[in-house]
């Protein structure tokens, strides 16, 4: 059987170790859950590449992608309906919507990148780019579905956020994700757009790392909600048995 060696930093072998916790069997189920994950993820991402797929009729794997985006993204592609009205929701659509979000990550990192929002919004509305509907979805505006009504490219943009997420080892797919599939469809709409406005994919990724990073970051060094609270219960407590036992003359 082949052997891949797993290495740990100092304390959390130590952890292990003292939990006696078995570790090749906890790395096997983690490595088989996460390869069943992504083997059904990248299947995801080609299937909404291909025109004659119809996601609607496939509500297995509507729900698996639904359950891995986060409510931002959901509501991105709300407002992308919404401000493509009545006709096909293209990539200039779904980068309206992301940005019409206002709190996500991917519109928080354009005017780090040197981007203005706004300005990109204005020129995604004023655009009158038309991209192919998939042959599968039927006429735009049919009722129904998450997916009705939606370009082939805006589709291959959602599917390459899918892929963008993978790439990144993130077990969710999030505006920022989205935003490096308008990128990855650079003959579409949206695409066109980001590329003239100077963004590029690179740097977006650098940007979506740098920005977890700090995160992460700050998670470490924030006090968890409720523990200053509990620490003074605590001490209070301690307190309390202090003084019963000195008044037992302990």
């Amino acid at each position: 059987m082949p052997k891949i060696n797993v290495y740990l930093p100092d304390d959390l072998a130590a952890a292990v170790k003292a939990a006696e916790i078995p570790v090749s069997a906890v790395c096997q189920k983690a490595l088989a859950d996460a390869v069943q994950a992504v083997t059904l993820a990248r299947k995801g991402v080609a299937l909404l590449r291909d025109p004659g797929f119809d996601p609607d009729a496939r509500p297995e794997l509507a729900a698996r992608l639904a359950g891995r985006m986060t409510d931002r993204l959901k509501a991105s592609v709300e407002l992308a309906h919404q401000a493509a009205g009545e006709g096909p929701v293209g990539t200039r659509h779904l980068l309206v919507g992301l940005i019409d979000e206002g709190g996500n990550l991917g519109v928080r990192l354009l005017p780090a990148l040197g981007e203005e929002p706004d300005a990109l919004r204005e020129a995604a509305l004023a655009s009158t780019a038309e991209e192919p509907l998939p042959n599968a979805t039927g006429a735009a505006g049919a009722a129904g579905g998450f997916w009705t009504g939606l370009t082939m490219p805006a589709r291959s943009a959602i599917g390459a956020a899918l892929e963008a997420a993978l790439d990144l080892g993130h077990n969710y797919i999030g505006c920022e994700h989205l935003l490096l599939g308008l990128l990855a469809e650079e003959q579409s709409g949206a695409g066109h757009l980001l590329a003239a406005a100077g963004l590029d994919a690179a740097a977006v990724r650098r940007a979506i790392t740098t920005a977890m990073a700090g995160f992460a970051q700050a998670r470490q060094n924030t006090t968890p909600p409720g523990t200053e609270s509990l620490l003074r219960q605590l001490a209070q407590r301690l307190d309390g048995i202090e003084h019963r036992l000195g008044a037992a003359g302990l």
